[in-house]
């Protein structure tokens, strides 16, 4: 990764976290005290009912401040509305509850009040009050991660609103549905969303709703790469907010422009825009936002090769969050110093600053700036010539960057299924939609007939005018109900076919857990007899007894590792969760480094392994996946080796490609068993010379990772004279 890459990565994350003191707002402290202290002098004077209100009022006050006073005012509310039995107030009262314990990170209790809360309102018939209730619990279930939950909730109020005309409510929903859809990586029904609620605001002349909702559209053109209209969008936001003179969502916007210059690479631009977010941020006196400002700041100067500007913005970072103590603030500033020292050639200095953000990595806890500063550490000492730690700095880096991997799958993959569940759930409204139509159209048939009947028995003379009539709309009701039947027909269709998909997928999932169980059992029924052996037996057998005896469970283990290594490359080949960094490196150097990984293995049996490959031959593909593969292939070789056996790794170049082969003398294999090699549904077991076990599961992960790496694996193999593994590997990016 370049060093503006990875920049732009954790720029990213920056900024959207240091808006969050706009959201609290900030107000002279000697200025709210009074306030407060006069609304609990008020509230002491007050009737019963009103005070449920005003101490709502200061629960509310203290949002962002003191989440431990927002809940305590809040019970208080409480406290009054029991004793007013009042439907209103408690309602009210149950409402700032549920929103206490949002401040104090209790979502589930929050959702538990809003559903009290809500009750009343619907006793009162208080649609607005759903309504909100409505979107309040969205909010804890989004807390939660439940986001099909708040969709379903978010949709039941835009409906409610639509029955009372309450269009400014029902904007605000449809916002806030497209962020969860945003949430969701669901730009189109994202856009969607907050297309309509711009239309209500266009209707209502709104200007902050407009502001806000152009926004909105700004930040889903950003995660689409569509940064031209991005910016379009967010300059129109701003100038609204010019308008009205909202000066902390103006401030908001202005960062938003500084972020969509830096990803158009317009860095005077962004420069321009992040030093007047931080002229907002010095203005409210806010500490924190100001450092985060200056390491902004120090961001775009390094971009703009400005290193001397860039470090004098960072040193000043680091001086205010040492000040208030914000230890992760300044451990990614050190990171950033760093990387400037060392793309500047002056290692010294970024060892210093490396070495100071290390030292950070207890206290902080954070897995990405822990990645960056083990990344730069192994850099540094690589340059430094210190090998050793270099390689000890970067294995960490790539652990923790698997780490990271790893939870970004996670939570793509909850994304996935809270799509699946909501659109089932949307399957299943339609479904019964058309079933109720279907039911509606039965009825008017009835009702049709029940009319023809009537005007025979009351018009007889008009007979033949009111049968041609009915039957007219006799057909017609046909026609639709046949076409709703065929609307039906194809929706199950499409659910029967939804249905046999999981039947696969499941049947996948069994024959994979079906592989482990059977791979499994063998190494653990050895491991589970020999050492009940060597426990009922350890004062009876000999000392050479217990070593053959461990040795043989020192053998299953390394066995049953092996196995689950195989089966964890494998399973992260089948989920796409390994990341393919391929590139340009001598192979062997990476051959030696596999060779001495198996020379305990390949001494025990005294096989000497020979290397025929050139220093100049150089590959094109993830090294990390190359020594999986060479080690595979290497350890067979050894494991189907006689005693005293041979094993040669050899490389040729041959065009754009360079083959590689594994050749040993030993047992060799016949053309049925060579059938069933690289064949998951006919995977077969074979012991090795010296009854070392294996699956053939490490020949299947071997075609994967060559295959995916542009290459091809064959083998050649006479019984009882040996075999060679052949792979090939491209010699540049191009090939």
């Amino acid at each position: 990764m370049t060093f503006q890459n990875n920049r732009a990565v954790r720029f990213q994350v920056l900024t959207f976290v240091i808006i969050g003191w706009l959201l609290i707002g900030q107000s002279n402290a000697q200025t709210f005290h009074a306030k407060v202290d006069s609304l609990i002098r008020l509230a002491e004077k007050s009737p019963d009912k009103r005070k449920v209100l005003l101490y709502d009022t200061l629960s509310r006050m203290f949002w962002g401040r003191s989440a431990d006073s927002s809940l305590l005012f809040a019970k208080q509310s409480m406290q009054y509305a029991e004793k007013t039995k009042d439907l209103y107030s408690l309602s009210v009262a149950y409402n700032s509850l549920g929103n206490a314990y949002i401040e104090v990170m209790e979502p589930n209790l929050a959702i538990e009040n809003y559903k009290i809360s809500k009750g009343y309102r619907e006793k009162l018939n208080d649609k607005v009050g759903i309504a909100n209730s409505i979107h309040n619990m969205s909010l804890a279930y989004m807390d939660l991660n439940m986001f099909s939950e708040a969709l379903s909730l978010l949709k039941e109020g835009v409906s409610l609103c639509q029955e009372e005309n309450d269009l400014t409510t029902e904007a605000f929903l449809l916002m806030s549905i497209a962020n969860v859809y945003r949430k969701l990586n669901d730009s189109n029904n994202a856009l969607e969303n907050v297309i309509k609620a711009t239309n209500i605001y266009l209707h209502l002349n709104n200007t902050q709703g407009l502001a806000r909702t152009y926004t909105i559209m700004g930040h889903l053109h950003r995660d689409l790469k569509n940064f031209s209209l991005g910016l379009e969008y967010y300059k129109r936001a701003y100038s609204l907010f010019l308008q009205i003179d909202n000066e902390k969502m103006l401030a908001s916007a202005v960062n938003n422009l500084g972020i969509m210059y830096d990803e158009l690479k317009d860095y005077p631009k962004a420069l321009e825009y992040f030093s007047h977010f931080l002229d907002f941020a010095i203005k409210n006196n806010d500490k924190e936002t100001i450092s985060s400002a200056y390491n902004n700041i120090g961001f775009v100067k390094a971009k703009m090769k400005n290193y001397n500007e860039a470090l004098e913005s960072y040193f000043k970072s680091i001086e205010i969050s040492k000040e208030i103590g914000n230890i992760s603030s300044e451990m990614n500033t050190y990171n950033n110093i760093a990387w400037i020292y060392f793309n500047s050639n002056r290692i010294k200095e970024a060892e210093k600053y490396a070495t100071l953000a290390l030292s950070f990595i207890p206290e902080v806890q954070n897995l990405s700036y822990e990645s960056e500063t083990y990344e730069i550490m192994g850099k540094i000492r690589y340059s430094q010539g210190i090998y050793q730690e270099a390689c000890k700095y970067t294995s960490k880096f790539m652990e923790l960057k698997d780490s990271l991997f790893n939870v970004n799958k996670n939570e793509k993959f909850a994304e996935m299924q809270v799509r699946f569940e909501t659109a089932q759930k949307e399957k299943e409204i339609e479904l019964l939609k058309k079933n109720e139509e279907i039911q509606s159209l039965t009825i008017l048939r009835q009702r049709n007939l029940i009319f023809l009947w009537i005007a025979i028995f009351i018009l007889l003379v008009a007979v033949i005018g009111t049968i041609y009539y009915n039957l007219l709309s006799k057909k017609k009701v046909n026609a639709l109900l046949s076409e709703k039947n065929e609307e039906l027909k194809e929706a199950n269709v499409k659910l029967l076919k939804s249905e046999e998909n999981l039947k696969e997928l499941n049947t996948a999932k069994d024959k994979f857990f079906s592989i482990i169980a059977h791979d499994l059992k063998n190494p653990f029924n050895t491991l589970l007899g020999i050492s009940e052996l060597l426990s009922a037996n350890v004062h009876s057998y000999t000392k050479e007894e217990i070593q053959e005896r461990s040795q043989i469970i020192h053998d299953s283990t390394l066995s049953l590792y092996k196995l689950l290594d195989n089966l964890l490359n494998w399973s992260r080949s089948q989920l796409d969760s390994i990341v393919y960094q391929p590139e340009l490196f001598p192979l062997l150097p990476e051959v030696n480094q596999e060779i001495k990984l198996i020379e305990t293995f390949s001494d025990r049996k005294n096989v000497k392994i020979s290397v025929r490959i050139a220093d100049h031959i150089m590959v094109f593909a993830d090294k990390h996946v190359i020594g999986i593969v060479l080690r595979n292939l290497i350890n067979n070789a050894v494991k189907f080796s006689h005693i005293d056996g041979k094993v040669m790794v050899s490389a040729d170049e041959k065009g754009d490609m360079v083959e590689v082969a594994v050749t040993d003398n030993g047992v060799g294999m016949d053309r049925e068993e060579l059938d069933k090699l690289f064949k998951l549904d006919q995977s077969f077991t074979t012991k090795g010379t010296a009854n070392e076990t294996g699956t053939g599961l490490g020949l299947i992960l071997c075609k994967e990772f060559i295959e995916k790496n542009g290459g091809k694996i064959w083998v050649s193999s006479t019984k009882e004279k040996g075999s060679t593994f052949f792979f090939t590997l491209r010699t540049d990016r191009w090939a």
